[in-house]
């Protein structure tokens, strides 16, 4: 029985009902974790003595017909940026190194209150700050399907331990495609939430010490190799977190808008002039809508109604204001010395990174009101169809490229050179007005790498790009094994 290649919910069930016992589970990815991780480098803290103590009380509690909850007795992995209580959690930080975590982040409580077991954590880039994964404390993740390219970041080690089944089920966080970009380099299926719906209280950053207060970009979900993973971890994991509005409401996302392909309307984006993507991609994204279409679904060849390089410039500056909110004041003179010696119409990513980080507070408002004419062409656009296909990068997985100078590096499309920024493009689409967006596996290149799409919901509808993954799934859209693994 290949019980490593089992959904996170069939072992679950498989465990509440007795077929399997926690304990032989968690031994069985312990045992992958120990076979195949010294060539990955995904899973780089573990506490296994601890989890197979809680195996066995797992097990013990099911005999006496207690059940905490639906993943009971369930061993996986999360990403490090996340706390878990008792494990280091460096995020990548030299300075970090040997931190221990003296109390879970909201989302790793939750995972337990069902019955997970935590068995270790993933590897990260440091402070999740790129699309490739490695650090100077854990080194470098390598994707199982070629271990000479990413698995992609910035929850690479989460893809890599799932892609090589040395966990059932991960969780990440995603602020540039931090859950997409992984499941579409190492042909996964992912989930990125609603703004503000998953509570981000024990990520990291901020860094350790810092006062917690939430990113406006920055959403946690969970990756897997099904869509019924990733849709019941979302489940357990959606709600306010503790406090006020915990007390004085409950939060409870609607069913899709349908369940089957029967009359569901279907948005085709397949690439753009602004950002164009490996032909093989939107071929494929093309296909899988004929595919909802061969069963009741209309189509219909359609984008959000505003300049999407300006909308690119917009995500980029707030990102960037994001990610350089807790920088040196040295980093952030150099960049006033970058603006001061560019020109006012000077739109290169060096320059508008920047502008990003030395934002004013005037500034960002003002960019507010750009971002909600956005939100209203979004609301226009999914009064005509109910989700939107779209890519996720234009390439595949990189190979390992760790130049620090990132306006360097490049990427590959249609075998011409690239901007390594290009890989954020896609991002931004979902990220700058907080939309839900699901990642399906679409198939493997010519160059042997997997690839995927994403899937484009209106906000706070997180159920309909999930509902229309699963139906994609039905139709023959799996995960795609690496081999050897």
């Amino acid at each position: 029985m290949d019980l490593h290649k089992q959904s996170a919910r069939a072992l679950a069930e498989k465990i509440a009902n007795g077929a399997l016992s926690s304990e032989e589970v968690s031994q069985a990815f312990i045992a992958r974790i120990k076979t195949h991780n010294p060539a990955i480098n995904a899973v780089i803290a573990t506490r296994f003595d601890e989890a197979l103590d809680e195996a066995r009380a797992a097990d013990a509690a099911i005999a006496k017909g207690q059940v905490k909850g639906p993943l009971h007795g369930l061993p996986m992995t999360i990403k490090d940026l996340f706390e878990v209580e008792g494990l280091t959690c460096d995020a990548g930080f030299p300075e970090y190194k040997d931190h221990v975590s003296t109390q879970d982040a909201v989302v790793t409580a939750r995972l337990k209150a069902a019955g997970a077991i935590i068995i270790g954590k993933t590897n990260s880039p440091m402070a999740g700050g790129d699309i490739q994964t490695y650090n100077a404390v854990h080194g470098t993740t390598n994707n199982p399907h070629n271990l000479e390219h990413t698995p992609g970041g910035s929850s690479g080690g989460s893809a890599a331990a799932l892609s090589a089944s040395m966990t059932p089920l991960e969780y990440g966080s995603d602020i540039g495609g931090s859950v997409r970009a992984p499941a579409h380099f190492s042909g996964l299926f992912s989930h990125k939430p609603t703004f503000n719906i998953v509570p981000m209280r024990g990520h990291v950053p901020p860094p350790h010490g810092m006062a917690w207060e939430p990113s406006e970009l920055t959403v946690a979900g969970p990756l897997g190799r099904s869509v019924e993973d990733i849709e019941l971890a979302l489940d357990l994991t959606v709600g306010f977190d503790d406090g006020p509005m915990r007390q004085a409401m409950q939060m409870k996302l609607q069913g899709p808008r349908h369940q089957s392909a029967q009359g569901l309307r279907v948005g085709l984006w397949p690439t753009d002039a602004a950002c164009e993507v490996e032909t093989a991609f939107s071929d494929a994204i093309e296909a899988a809508g004929r595919a909802l279409e061969k069963n009741g679904a209309t189509l219909t060849a359609i984008q959000p109604a505003f300049d999407k390089e300006q909308h690119f410039d917009t995500y980029m500056m707030r990102l960037s204001a994001i990610v350089g909110s807790d920088m040196p004041q040295a980093v952030f003179d150099a960049m006033r010395q970058i603006i001061d010696a560019a020109d006012e119409d000077d739109r290169s990513m060096q320059v508008t990174q920047a502008r990003g980080i030395t934002l004013s507070h005037a500034e960002w408002l003002r960019l507010n009101i750009r971002k909600g004419k956005y939100d209203l062409a979004w609301r226009d656009l999914f009064e005509k169809v109910d989700v939107l296909l779209c890519p996720v990068t234009p390439s595949t997985a990189m190979k390992h490229d760790h130049n620090p100078d990132y306006h360097a590096r490049r990427i590959e499309v249609n075998g011409e050179p690239r901007s390594y920024f290009d890989n954020f493009f896609w991002a931004g689409v979902a990220t700058l007005c907080g939309l839900p967006s699901t990642v399906v596996p679409l198939g493997r290149h010519k160059n042997g790498l997997p690839f995927a799409m994403q899937i484009i919901g209106p906000a706070y509808e997180d159920k309909t790009p999930l509902a229309v993954a699963k139906m994609l799934e039905n139709i023959g859209y799996k995960w795609i094994e690496p081999d050897g693994y």
